[in-house]
């Protein structure tokens, strides 16, 4: 469960940075101001919206294992390492092209300079941080394939070692809720100053 923290907690940390430096911009124009702080919030809606998935599939796995079938319980854990829901919000967590046009939209009109040194006093710092966050991105993405792979291997372990099969899927799950929460609630913290 480690990597799914590395990787959110980078993501996580590299939004709030560029929010607040967003914020306390003064000479920015309010509109471009507005412009990344959606870019922003509409990522970090994207990111809950992809662990809200997850979470409601572990769910799923977790009754089958508790109410349903264990036959049935041990494929659904055993397909966690090529869960295709995931799959696809990566895709699209990978292509999510609004902070990326806001980035190249700053940087074209000169404003990540301005931003910088208003916010940082280091005009390279959220340049070097943009390019971070895509960087960010992939990294939590793989950290949540890596922790579904490691999953997948408790299928063996389902008849032989049921608590410990059932605590880990709980912990998985409860760990995806509060990352789930922090980007919620970034996402609200920066729609509410919008």
């Amino acid at each position: 469960m480690p990597a799914i923290i590395e990787g959110f907690s980078e993501v996580l940390g590299i939004l709030k940075e560029m929010a607040s430096g967003v914020k306390t911009a003064m000479q920015i124009p309010e509109n471009q101001k507005r412009e990344m702080r959606d870019a922003i919030a509409d990522t970090a809606e994207l990111i809950d919206e992809t662990l809200t998935l997850l979470k409601q599939h572990l769910t799923g796995v977790i009754s089958e294992l508790k109410f349903g079938d264990r036959h049935n319980a041990k494929r659904m854990i055993y397909e966690l390492g090529d869960f295709r829901g995931w799959e696809d919000k990566f895709r699209q967590f990978q292509l999510c092209n609004s902070l990326r046009l806001a980035t190249d939209n700053l940087e074209r009109k000169g404003l990540y300079r301005l931003l910088t040194n208003l916010s940082f006093n280091n005009p390279d710092l959220i340049h070097q941080r943009m390019f971070d966050y895509i960087g960010g991105e992939t990294n939590a993405a793989r950290s949540v394939g890596t922790m579904l792979q490691n999953l997948a291997q408790l299928a063996d372990s389902v008849d032989s070692d049921y608590a410990v099969v059932m605590k880990n899927l709980e912990d998985t799950r409860n760990e995806v809720g509060k990352w789930r929460q922090s980007f919620i609630d970034l996402e609200l913290e920066i729609r509410n100053s919008i």
